[in-house]
């Protein structure tokens, strides 16, 4: 196994992040309270931008790790009702990720709201990384993100990653109660195939999950 580590700089991502940010808080509509909003966001990104470090650890395995719901890789079985809907023989490559944007940890006095905007940097960065690492790892072929959390895929399952992947390489830790640092981190496969028909679409429908899992879809059903 040959592990990646890549680096995304936080000029690359800012576009992207700037987007996710705008979207999240609701500022993409007219008004000079929006404006004001907006402007504040900004502020806190400065603030917040030198904590920001956006990276992660990959690598890639032949399609025939996909047997039904199950991709087993290096002896090491991840189970997903979204790889069943996959259809193989369409797939090019699978790719399996750690990644993070860095950590924002608020001071006790800050206000709230510069809190909150702190955190949705982080998220928005997290969300525009992925979107890189997908461009980075599979070009402009068709590619669907599975994950812990949707797709039917337990959460419990997030030490798997941990176990075929090294997250020192990129500062990246597992906690016994699944908590994942920094906080704005994720991991999942990103499976690249010939065409989007040969993949789940990234919505409701198709996701397979339980419904314990829906809170933490939000980052598969964002707009493609």
């Amino acid at each position: 196994m040959n592990n990646q580590v890549i680096h995304i700089t936080t000029e690359e991502a800012l576009p992207l992040a700037t987007e996710y940010f705008t979207k999240i808080c609701g500022f993409n509509r007219e008004g000079e309270k929006i404006r004001r909003m907006m402007d504040e966001g900004m502020e806190v990104l400065e603030s917040v931008r030198d904590k920001l470090a956006v990276r992660a650890v990959a690598s890639s395995f032949s399609k025939d790790a996909l047997s039904g719901n199950t991709a087993e890789i290096n002896g090491i079985p991840f189970v997903c009702n979204g790889f069943a809907q996959i259809d193989k023989d369409g797939v090019q490559r699978v790719y399996a990720y750690l990644l993070t944007a860095g950590g924002y940890v608020p001071e006790a006095d800050e206000p709230i709201m510069r809190q909150l905007y702190a955190d949705i940097w982080g998220t928005a960065f997290a969300d525009a990384g992925l979107d890189i690492l997908k461009k980075r790892l599979a070009g402009d072929t068709a590619c669907a993100c599975f994950g812990p959390g949707f797709y039917g895929m337990e959460v419990d399952q997030l030490g798997n990653f941990f176990a075929l992947l090294d997250g020192a390489e990129i500062g990246m830790e597992l906690r016994s109660n699944r908590l994942m640092l920094p906080l704005k981190s994720c991991a999942g496969f990103l499976i690249a195939a010939d065409d989007a028909s040969k993949l789940p679409g990234p919505d409701c429908a198709n996701c397979l999950a339980g419904q314990k899992g829906c809170q933490f879809c939000h980052a598969a059903i964002r707009d493609s």
